[in-house]
């Protein structure tokens, strides 16, 4: 028996680590990725002016704001109001007011869901354009991956973020209108990725009710599956390949972000000048 419960426990934690590896890595990536999007607003809003950033970025925020109310009518939230776009002088560009049973589970899980909508939603939108208005062969390979463990999260990781990268190095493609297009969509869809104090506080009070879900599940699965095993590798592709996007995303706004600084401190030096 104390053989049979050392199994389990070891079998427990190795299922609990497999769930936190599809889980974890996009969410931190995330989180990162929101510091970044937040100043590249800021900066295009003292280059460009607030009123002509918002705008631009409308589409990004009526698809956050979608987001939110999806998962609040998966997760039976009651949907008080729901405003996809309307800028207001506080800085507020759209909202969602919802209301749930504290006693239900699942509407308790939701919380944390309907809270990392936007970034889940953001993500998945662009890997849809990526496929749809750009060769999907080159823009996001998938390798045949080796198995289902942290080798083949690093291949489809690195076949992500370089197919991404390597799009800027192809003159033929820079050329084609549905690049642009899709560079549009993908600044003002990921520039609007970053959640508010009001997403995070709502996702903060269903994590610790999804991580009781989580270590239930694992204990499950260390019941029946053999030991040994790894997520499958459809988890762990779709899990890399995000966090690929996200990282380029990273990269991207960081880019864009410091070539924003720099035309700001220019506007600054001509104005003290004249």
């Amino acid at each position: 028996m104390p053989e049979f419960f050392a199994s389990v426990v070891r079998t427990g934690v190795t299922a609990l680590h497999l769930l936190a590896a599809g889980v974890l890595p996009p969410l931190i990536a995330g989180v990162i990725l929101q510091f970044v999007t937040g100043r590249f607003r800021i900066c295009c809003a003292e280059v460009f002016g607030s009123r002509l950033s918002v705008w631009a970025t409308a589409p990004g925020v009526m698809l956050h704001e979608f987001s939110h109310a999806l998962f609040c009518l998966i997760f039976r939230h009651r949907i008080r109001e729901f405003v996809l776009f309307s800028p207001q002088k506080n800085g507020t560009l759209g909202w969602v007011s919802h209301e749930w049973d504290r006693r239900s589970l699942w509407q308790n899980i939701g919380c944390f869901f309907i809270g990392v909508a936007p970034l889940v939603f953001g993500v998945l939108a662009i890997l849809f354009l990526t496929l749809l208005l750009l060769p999907p062969h080159e823009a996001l390979p998938f390798p045949e991956l080796p198995d289902g463990g942290m080798a083949g999260f690093r291949l489809q990781f690195r076949a992500t973020f370089l197919g991404l990268c390597g799009l800027w190095v192809k003159p033929e493609i820079l050329s084609d209108w549905r690049f642009w297009l899709w560079l549009y969509a993908m600044i003002a869809i990921g520039s609007q990725i970053t959640l508010s104090r009001a997403d995070l506080a709502g996702a903060k009070s269903g994590v610790l009710v999804l991580t009781g879900v989580l270590i239930a599940a694992a204990l499950v699965l260390a019941v029946i599956l053999p030991r040994g095993v790894s997520l499958p590798v459809a988890a762990v592709r779709c899990s890399a390949a995000i966090c690929g996007v996200l990282f380029y995303l990273f990269l991207f706004f960081g880019a864009l972000t410091l070539l924003l600084i720099v035309c700001r401190a220019k506007m600054v030096s001509r104005r003290r000048r004249g």
